[in-house]
């Protein structure tokens, strides 16, 4: 009920102060040839085995999609879980190049890439 434009019913709202029950952090393929973008958002720690895990799991969910695909060239920023040097990475991604048979060519941006990048400055 409305009185002199104040309403007199009780309304449970969530306001800005609400206590979130995870936190989401985002990750991505981009297939720039297809302008196709795959979002994934996890409530784990980011890890070397993490992103494995969602290349191959993105990668048998895509495949028929994509027969043509006969090299993969990953281009990573060498951030701490797929550091060039990060040997859990290169071990897992070794692993299963070895059984899919699919070459992978890793490209690593160069330190502070991200300071030029004008996505990043906004």
């Amino acid at each position: 009920m409305t009185v002199g434009g104040k309403n007199r019913v009780t309304t449970l709202a969530a306001d800005h102060d609400f206590k979130p029950t995870a936190t989401l952090t985002p990750g991505g393929i981009f297939l720039p040839q297809y302008n196709e973008l795959y979002l994934f958002f996890l409530t784990s720690k980011v890890t070397a085995d993490c992103l494995v895990d969602l290349l191959e799991q993105w990668w048998y969910d895509v495949r028929d999609r994509f027969p043509q695909i006969k090299k993969w060239v990953i281009n990573a920023d060498n951030g701490p879980e797929n550091h060039s040097r990060r040997t859990q990475f290169r071990y897992r991604l070794v692993n299963w190049v070895n059984s899919e048979q699919i070459p992978i060519q890793l490209a690593y941006y160069p330190p502070y890439h991200s300071k030029y990048n004008p996505v990043e400055k906004t």
